[in-house]
């Protein structure tokens, strides 16, 4: 699977243009960046969440492609070439692909970046697309998605998943959830992780990749929402 900046230096050279001009273009679809920048992205291979929708705008392609290589190159999130995982109880991860759900309401998605400690990622605080919603998320208007950018939690959820995420549900011990905190700006910063125990001032969590078990202040890591499912790319 190609990195976000391989993806994005593919499309640019695709339409002859040079690292400036698809700066020139991102700054006037509403995010100002420099050639320098550009390049940055490409060689890193990913962007601010903030930025990836003007940065799709330019190229030409969808949002969700670009961030994962999902769903059509230049359309929205397609979900006939995703596959829902099912999490069977809690929050575990189950192996058995169920059907994709019909079309409702719709969920939002939010773009993800690696940008802190123990691997943490930064959401964007605009959604980048929009998803069927799950029966089970039917009238949580808190209800989200958000892409995975990291492989701590491999192979549960690897780089370009899509978690479905129930913020009302409680995590408890043996459940993946998503553990968040916002620093004084409101970037919002996550961890994707299997909860092993808590107490009234702390997140004790693991990851796979590598295995490791460590424990979160629940002073700065306020908020743990329940991860209950996630959008594979279809084999």
């Amino acid at each position: 699977m190609t990195t976000l900046g391989e993806r994005v230096k593919t499309e640019r050279r695709a339409k002859g243009w040079s690292q400036a001009e698809l700066a020139q273009r991102v700054t006037k679809a509403g995010y100002q960046i420099t050639q320098g920048g550009i390049a940055q992205i490409e060689r890193r291979g990913e962007t601010e969440p903030k930025s990836i929708v003007q940065l799709a705008q330019a190229l030409g392609v969808s949002v969700t492609w670009l961030q994962s290589t999902h769903g059509e190159k230049t359309a929205g999130v397609t979900v006939d070439n995703l596959q829902l995982s099912m999490l069977p109880s809690g929050g575990r991860a189950g192996t058995r692909p169920a059907a994709i759900p019909e079309p409702r309401q719709q969920l939002q998605v939010f773009a993800s970046a690696q940008g802190g400690d123990e691997g943490a990622m930064t959401l964007s605080n605009e959604p980048v697309a929009w998803l069927p919603r799950d029966a089970r998320l039917e009238g949580i208007d808190e209800a989200y998605a958000c892409f995975v950018s990291g492989d701590s939690m491999e192979p549960a959820y690897e780089k370009g998943n899509i978690l479905l995420v129930n913020p009302k549900a409680a995590v408890n011990p043996g459940d993946d959830g998503v553990f968040m905190r916002e620093d004084k700006s409101g970037t919002r910063y996550v961890l994707v992780k299997r909860l092993v125990r808590r107490n009234e001032s702390s997140w004790t969590v693991k990851q796979y990749n590598p295995p490791k078990t460590f424990t979160l202040s629940r002073k700065e890591w306020r908020k743990a929402h329940l991860v209950i499912g996630k959008y594979n790319r279809a084999s």
